[in-house]
């Protein structure tokens, strides 16, 4: 390539850039309100905008020493069986604040909810080799005083197809994997509220990774959700990630087809002010990078600003790679505490 022709590549990607961030800009004031942003992201995500109904089975019922145990399954779309775990404290009474837990990519919901809590080794399903996760963390927030609503998540562990495959079946009929698993996790919010032992107003949700983004997508969807809290989970700027990031570590359920014709993850967050967010994202996060994360606060921080509550937008950058540490679990942990239990 000569000077003359490496100068016009360079012009025509700046013109492209502009040209994305211009129509980014004028897409950004179509999500002028809450309800418009929960309305435009649930039809990106081809589902409905009201909550699902939902009928569960309780398959099992074991009470051990620390917690009460609830084997659950439900149906839901495609013939898809979600099947979850109910966990609360042993000694528990009344009314308490409820969590759902989403584990991420290599988990499920028998990983989070292990005996043991903290940095183990996990068998994926299907694989021949263990891996470091943090396990026990649904279990140990039930201990702490929460319902624990632990949701092995739709083509992860053993709910096969995978999720690559899950995807390009639904996308030719003009729906996403990722509203699919939205879905799930509104019908297990319905479900929660039904509860005798849960405050139906007193409902959060976290998740690590894979978990993480299902987390956030769902709190753009459902007001039914008191306080949200990704980790790690890809949440800052898809528009950066496209130009910077390395666009082969998420999987396709993560790209939400003809998303930034409407706006970017932090314009929607926005329009949620001053609803409670919390992101863990460390500073060398490959699936969100630290200049996404940035965009993402100086959009939304403003708009908790002008609400009055500036502190309701919790962001954590410390240095670290894509990890559920303790440290973010104690932040996510502290983070509920204050809006659910203190409520």
């Amino acid at each position: 390539m000569n000077k003359i022709e490496l100068i016009l590549s360079l012009l025509l990607l700046f013109a492209f850039a502009a040209c994305a961030d211009s129509a980014l800009a004028v897409a950004a004031e179509k999500i002028d309100s809450r309800r418009k942003a929960t309305e435009l992201f649930a039809e990106l995500l081809a589902i409905p905008r009201e909550p699902p109904d939902v009928k569960v089975a309780v398959q099992d019922r074991q009470a051990a020493s620390d917690v009460i145990s609830e084997d659950i399954a439900w149906e839901s779309l495609d013939g898809e069986r979600p099947y979850a775990l109910v966990m609360k404290p042993l000694e528990a009474s009344g009314k308490l604040p409820a969590v759902i837990c989403l584990h991420g990519s290599s988990d499920s919901r028998d990983s989070i909810s292990t005996e043991n809590f903290g940095p183990g080794e996990w068998l994926r399903y299907g694989a021949s080799k263990p891996h470091q996760t943090l396990l026990g963390w649904a279990r140990e927030l039930a201990r702490r005083g929460y319902v624990t609503l632990a949701l092995t998540q739709r083509g992860l562990d053993r709910r096969l197809p995978g999720t690559e495959s899950q995807t390009k079946a639904l996308l030719v009929y003009g729906r996403t994997l990722m509203g699919a698993i939205v879905y799930e996790i509104r019908q297990a919010i319905t479900y929660l509220r039904t509860r005798a032992d849960v405050d139906a107003e007193r409902i959060g949700i976290t998740g690590m990774s894979f978990g993480g983004i299902t987390t956030f997508y769902t709190w753009l969807v459902d007001d039914r959700i008191a306080a949200a809290a990704p980790i790690c989970g890809g949440v800052g700027s898809v528009d950066v990630f496209v130009k910077m990031g390395s666009r082969d570590y998420h999987g396709i359920y993560w790209w939400i087809p003809g998303m930034l014709k409407v706006g970017d993850q932090g314009d929607f967050a926005a329009a949620m002010a001053p609803r409670p967010l919390m992101l863990w994202a460390p500073r060398q996060d490959v699936g969100m990078p630290k200049e996404g994360v940035d965009r993402f606060a100086q959009t939304v921080a403003p708009a908790y600003r002008k609400a009055g509550r500036a502190d309701y937008l919790v962001l954590h950058q410390p240095d670290g790679q894509h990890s559920f540490t303790l440290e973010a679990f104690e932040a996510m942990n502290s983070f509920f505490d204050r809006f659910l239990k203190a409520r």
